[in-house]
């Protein structure tokens, strides 16, 4: 399987009040913010072999004028957060380790405005600052092996093997409280940038009408929860129904 396969479909995701912006930890994570960061640097430069990452500025400066703004509403940043756009029809994004959040050619089509646009950022966002990325890889790859090779220092190695995890799909498996959570913050980040707030919730409908009813759903949200049910959680957050949601940021 090329990595392109792979970057395309599974890394994506498709992220009131002070109290909603200290996060918590759902499940285990052995890897730290450094190595996070490294992985995500050879990663970065997988995607620039296997993928064409659009430079140009009526593009890229859009988008990360907007993604800085969302970032800047978060009260701790773990990473440089880097956005960039991509060559793909599908109207998608994906983050990687290490705070890189790549978007598609085609959802920049796809989107009506910006708040849909941004929306999709906070998303992502929400992804990395969760470090839903490292949560993952722990998942995937196993905590002994993992820890083995962070306290006997061969970064290089692991590395490697996460890279090697990539090839084969294994950082799809965020979990669907993880989309869930990156739903939340999504919607969050867009009440504290100042957008309107119903944009990833316009979004997900576009997304749903392209779903047949009691059809398989679209390739790349096949690791999220329905779409019905995303929308129906965002539509109850525009409602002001915030009493089922935990802390998020």
């Amino acid at each position: 399987m090329k990595l392109r396969n792979f970057f395309v479909p599974v890394l994506l995701g498709l992220f009131s009040g002070c109290a909603v912006i200290e996060p918590y930890i759902q499940e285990f994570n052995v890897v730290p913010v450094a190595q996070e960061v490294e992985i995500g640097r050879q990663m970065a430069s997988e995607v620039a072999r296997q993928m064409v990452v659009i430079e140009n500025p009526s593009l890229t400066g859009p988008l990360r004028s907007m993604g800085n703004r969302l970032v800047s509403a978060l009260p701790r940043r773990d990473f440089d957060y880097q956005f960039f756009v991509v060559q793909d029809a599908s109207p998608n994004a994906f983050t990687i380790p290490g705070g890189s959040i790549y978007v598609h050619t085609g959802l920049l089509n796809f989107v009506s405005d910006a708040s849909e646009l941004a929306g999709v950022l906070g998303h992502e966002i929400g992804h990395a600052y969760e470090r839903h990325p490292a949560r993952s890889i722990s998942r995937a790859y196993g905590v002994d092996r993992l820890s083995s090779r962070i306290l006997n220092k061969e970064p290089g190695q692991l590395t490697k093997l996460v890279l090697e995890m990539a090839k084969g799909g294994l950082l799809s498996r965020y979990g669907r409280e993880d989309e869930r959570r990156a739903d939340d913050i999504g919607h969050e980040l867009l009440r504290r940038s100042g957008y309107k707030t119903d944009g990833l919730l316009r979004f997900l409908r576009k997304l749903q009408s392209l779903e047949k009813p009691g059809g398989r759903k679209l390739a790349f949200l096949a690791s999220h929860p329905p779409t019905p049910e995303r929308v129906a959680r965002l539509e109850a957050l525009e409602e002001g129904n915030r009493s089922a949601l935990n802390a998020l940021l």
